[in-house]
């Protein structure tokens, strides 16, 4: 068992040690504590740590049956810094269990502590306290000044609220910050936003801890998974995390994620609606938590303000090309006390995001369909995504290329003659989730034919029409579900392709924002964010004729 990262062995051990003997154990809550959920209620259990040479309860926590060992620990990091009063914070001499799994978990997650791990078979002190016991609430301590807490807010939303780098990075492009101090060599930093679910960025502790998150991270899409493994998978993380969140008052359409941001953004810069920052710590351990020690806050501190400055120097280079090789160093002072400024490196890593690209490229093979061989996936293009038919002229693509935050690819694309303007299909989406897409496109090597299939659910009796794209990387994506029934989108589909003959079949697909503003449904040309050539091919060619809709696919 590894010992406990440095910053919280440095904190603890700051604690005060006293003589004393603590006892911990798990009880069952069965109809004790009527206040909880059913489902805690029914599998859940509850830790308790008892001072026993002083008599009384240092913490109590709830948690689901199937938490794990780390619970303990957690709770016994809790006991120890945050007891409940009267308790102040110290660290015990000797800890008492009564299950000897649990006592060598313990003995190696202490391990460095100064706390001497021991079981015994009896611990009737603790069972006359359950018997006894209602409730306990715990007592939340730390020892930041306000002031700081206010500076490190302030900073938060300069640097990265009002940089937005959700909007050039996806959570898989990993900075490294090289801080080498406080007990910290480097953070790893990626943000979330890119879809817009949440706002923030999260600096990981570790590159192993980052690894093992991203795989739990993918099997959580696995619908069978409980909420205990979902929960377990989460407090695997060893990171801190810098949050942003709107009041809870405001009020905005939960499902205009692009309207939201832009909105979020006027309203913190007009100070009309409140920007809440929430800064936090993850871990093992000690599950999820505020910051509470300025060991913590002094290295979060430095790695947001060296973060930022990246940001803001490389924002239209990363837009261009977010894996690409960038390395900047910066002097960083804190604003507190007499501390003198601290180098601090920071740079991107292809490396491992190609790591993690290989990574997902596995776990894809769980998508492949056993009736025809084919890899399909309806994850790439959002519900609500709108499909256009246009023509883009040769005027218009050398204008995208013209630009770095468009990507271009026009192979086989060229004008002359008849071929005065290329068939397109543009696909409409929000601007957060257009760029994810459009990175998705090119990390799977551009699209190798476009077709159109049809699809039943035999469930509900329903037919539609698919328009789908394969890519390079030998990956199906339905682009949305047209109804059949009163539709016209046949008709439209057989001129367009009609265009596409004068081409032997060449198009290109392009990918663009402005789904939810005034140009819904009419995108334009400073809207598109991708173009990707491509072939029109029937659906014989494709081989998928038709597909049966599933509970996996859908």
């Amino acid at each position: 068992m590894s010992s406990l990262p440095i910053t919280t062995k440095h904190r603890i051990t700051r604690i005060p040690q006293i003589p004393h003997v603590w006892e911990g154990d798990i009880f069952p809550i069965g109809e004790m504590l009527d206040n909880l959920e059913p489902e805690l209620k029914d599998k859940g259990q509850c830790i308790v740590w008892v001072d026993g040479s002083e008599g009384f309860v240092r913490t109590m926590d709830v948690v689901r049956g199937d938490t794990g060992p780390e619970a303990m620990v957690r709770s016994l990091l809790k006991a120890i810094e945050k007891p409940q009063s009267p308790a102040q914070p110290a660290r015990p001499h000797k800890v008492v269990v009564r299950d000897r799994e649990l006592q060598f978990f313990l003995r190696g997650a202490l391990q460095g502590l100064d706390i001497d791990v021991d079981y015994r078979g009896e611990l009737p002190l603790l069972d006359e306290l359950w018997r006894n016991l209602q409730a306990a609430t715990p007592k939340t301590i730390g020892n930041i000044a306000p002031e700081r807490l206010d500076i490190l807010e302030e900073r938060a939303i300069a640097l990265i609220w009002e940089q937005a780098p959700w909007a050039v990075l996806a959570e898989y492009n990993l900075i490294e910050i090289q801080i080498d101090a406080y007990n910290v060599e480097s953070l790893y930093a990626c943000v979330m936003g890119m879809m817009g679910q949440e706002f923030g960025v999260i600096f990981y502790r570790s590159l192993e801890s980052m690894k093992k998150f991203r795989l739990m991270a993918r099997e959580i899409q696995d619908d069978t998974m409980e909420d205990a493994d979902i929960e377990r998978a989460f407090l695997q993380q060893d990171c801190w995390f810098v949050n942003f969140s709107l009041d809870e008052e405001s009020e905005f359409d939960d499902d205009d994620e692009e309207a939201i941001w832009h909105q979020l953004l006027l309203s913190a810069l007009e100070n009309e609606v409140p920007i809440q920052v929430i800064f936090g710590s993850i871990h093992p351990y000690e599950g999820i938590r505020p910051l509470v020690d300025k060991e913590e806050l002094d290295p979060l501190y430095l790695a947001m303000e060296a973060f930022g400055k990246f940001i803001k120097k490389n924002k239209s280079s990363l837009e261009k090309n977010p894996t690409q090789t960038l390395h900047n160093k910066y002097s960083v002072k804190l604003p507190w006390g007499n501390h003198k400024p601290h180098q601090v490196t920071v740079k991107t890593m292809p490396g491992v995001t190609e790591e993690l690209e290989a990574l997902e490229e596995d776990l894809r093979e769980d998508l492949e369909d056993d009736e025809h061989g084919e890899i399909i996936s309806n994850e790439l293009f959002p519900d609500g995504c709108i499909v256009s038919f246009a023509s883009l002229s040769e005027n218009i693509l050398d204008s995208l290329e013209d630009k770095p935050s468009v990507w271009v690819d026009r192979e086989g694309i060229v004008f002359g003659g008849k071929k005065d303007s290329i068939p397109v299909i543009i696909i409409q989406t929000t601007r957060p989730k257009g760029k994810l897409i459009v990175q998705e496109l090119i990390q799977q090597q551009g699209i190798e034919h476009l077709f159109f299939t049809s699809g039943e659910d035999p469930y509900f009796g329903e037919v539609f029409q698919l328009p789908m794209i394969k890519t390079h990387a030998g990956i199906n994506h339905v682009i949305a579900e047209i109804e059949e029934e009163g539709s016209s989108f046949t008709n439209i589909v057989k001129k367009w392709s009609q265009k596409t003959k004068i081409w032997q079949g060449r198009c290109a697909v392009a990918i663009a924002m402005g789904s939810t503003g005034v140009n819904k449904g009419k995108p334009k040309q400073s809207h598109i964010l991708g173009f990707f050539a491509t072939d029109l091919v029937s659906k014989e060619k494709a081989g998928l004729e038709k597909l049966v809709v599933n509970l996996e696919m859908i």
